[in-house]
């Protein structure tokens, strides 16, 4: 059943079943349970090994175990910026210089432009940063953890980061299949920005929403619970990350800032000397190979511990905890992200599922060679939309689609700039269009932890704003197609329809629900 539409079934599983019952562990694990079923003639006791097994696998993997530890110590640091107070320190600070709900959103969305280095830390620092402060403001959790998931991978994206090296290699590969040799893969991807048009759309609009508070859909509904209620999550619901329940009251003899900063600090400092040492270490002339050389998940431990060891070293130097207190808070962090850690486990080993039952090869089989140039960017846009929705991947998409989409292309218009820069950006936008819509994609996992908010409600309320912007998106590359239109002419006709647009819905939805 590999490879055909029966693959399409585990994912499908444990997607639909997290909109239904809103328990992802649960779903995540039947979606699993349904691939293993698959692949073993329907034998439940064959299923269940295979199930084990995907998830013991997951587990092992030296990039996921990096990234758990990451995210337990993670915990850790922000229990000892809870418990000593760094977080009320934060929201005394606010409240002198962050007046408006306004200010807090545009905030933290700059920053989240500003931490563009690594999709990862970037939901890790927005988050911790700005938390409190959204907190402070009434602002629903579901808006934070949008702000988080559409500043990292789209903002990664464009910048110097892990991303781009990453890119550059798929660029590569995709010319290396269309036998293209006359055009460097640097000059391709800066070719490439403009067509990545989800990105684009999706960064700008953000801002949009943070400036003009025009929410609509659920997003709009999460606003007015907070707003009128006082309420920032919903009645019921289970965020993946519950400072105040499992850490009860900080410390109240003397809540300083630096308690927060100086923990922040080394997790941005040592995460980027860790980029760049494990990068150079490899080897590499220019700072974009050694960024493509560097371990990521071995950088982020290394921030996320030295996190963690400067809240120890101000715990006991200052004498607010004793040893005893100090590792009762570092365990306390660890339970913070135990829920975290099991859904991306989950959702790791059913990523691994969609492989085995060859989901992606199915996806792409429906893509012929023949099809108009009209319709080959928004075709490669709704595929590795759907193979990143599908298995949580945006990475892999790209390593998937690049190799098909370029030679396609070129083989269409016989144009070797255009099927480069073209199709990688498409590839680009649709990947990470599917996995910011994915609820078993881990950046989605991430920005729900780092944010405090339900899994299922952040993605609920990110899925409207996330088909508004490709819909624009998807729109632009039919009129490409159709008129080979500058890029830049398409995202300002794109932006135009944008703000006309969101404004339109924000109103309707106010109506609807007569705020």
């Amino acid at each position: 059943m590999a490879g055909t539409f029966w693959s399409v079934l585990p994912p499908l599983v444990a997607i639909v079943l997290s909109f239904v019952t809103k328990n992802v562990l649960l779903s995540l694990f039947l979606g699993i349970l349904t691939g293993g079923l698959l692949l073993n003639g329907f034998n439940p006791i064959s299923a269940i090994g295979y199930s084990l097994d995907k998830i013991v696998g997951s587990v092992a993997d030296e990039w996921n175990a990096k990234l758990l530890l990451f995210n337990l110590i993670m915990g850790a640091g922000i229990a000892f910026i809870w418990k000593l107070g760094g977080s009320k320190a934060l929201a005394d600070w606010a409240k002198t210089k962050i007046k408006t709900k306004r200010s807090a959103s545009v905030w933290a969305w700059l920053l989240g432009i500003i931490v563009f280095f690594n999709d990862y830390i970037n939901a890790a620092i927005v988050g911790n940063v700005t938390r409190d402060i959204f907190e402070e403001h009434k602002i629903s959790k579901e808006k934070l953890s949008y702000i988080l998931d559409s500043t990292s991978a789209p903002v990664a994206t464009f910048f110097i980061s892990d991303w781009i090296a990453y890119q550059l290699g798929m660029i590569q590969k995709g010319m290396e299949t269309a036998n293209i040799t006359d055009i460097s893969p640097l000059s391709a991807f800066f070719g490439s920005i403009p067509f990545n048009l989800y990105c684009i759309f999706t960064v700008i609009f953000v801002g949009i929403i943070a400036i003009t508070s025009w929410d609509f859909g659920p997003m709009l509904k999460a606003e007015i619970r907070a707003q009128k209620e006082g309420k920032t999550k919903r009645d019921g619901a289970v965020p993946m990350l519950d400072v105040d329940f499992e850490l009860g009251q900080p410390i109240e003899k003397r809540p300083m800032i630096i308690t927060f900063v100086l923990p922040i600090l080394a997790l941005i400092g040592v995460t980027l000397w860790g980029f760049y040492y494990t990068g150079a270490k490899e080897g590499g002339n220019t700072l974009i190979e050694k960024l493509g050389n560097a371990d990521a998940a071995t950088a982020l431990l290394w921030g996320a511990f030295a996190m963690m060891i400067t809240g120890i070293g101000i715990a006991l130097g200052f004498k607010l905890m004793s040893v005893s207190e100090t590792m009762k808070t570092v365990l306390d962090g660890f339970k913070l992200m135990l829920l975290a850690c099991s859904i991306l486990v989950l959702a790791w080993s059913i990523g691994s599922v969609t492989k085995d039952v060859n989901l992606s090869g199915f996806v792409v089989s429906m893509i012929r060679e023949e099809t108009s140039f009209i319709l080959v960017s928004p075709i490669i846009f709704l595929v590795g939309a759907l193979i990143s929705f599908a298995t949580g991947t945006s990475w892999g998409t790209m390593a998937i689609l690049t190799p098909i989409a370029v030679p396609i292309a070129y083989k269409i218009t016989g144009d070797a700039w255009l099927s480069v820069t073209v199709m990688s950006g498409t590839v680009f936008a649709g990947s990470i269009f599917g996995d910011h819509c994915s609820p078993i994609s881990d950046t989605t996992v991430l920005s729900s932890i780092f944010s405090g908010s339900d899994h299922m409600d952040h993605v609920n309320t990110q899925l409207p704003y996330a088909i508004f912007t490709a819909s624009v998106a998807f729109l632009m590359y039919l009129l490409y197609g159709a008129f080979k239109i500058s890029p830049f002419i398409l995202i300002s006709i794109g932006l135009i329809i944008v703000v006309i647009l969101s404004r339109m819905m924000h109103m309707n939805s106010v109506r609807k629900m007569k705020v």
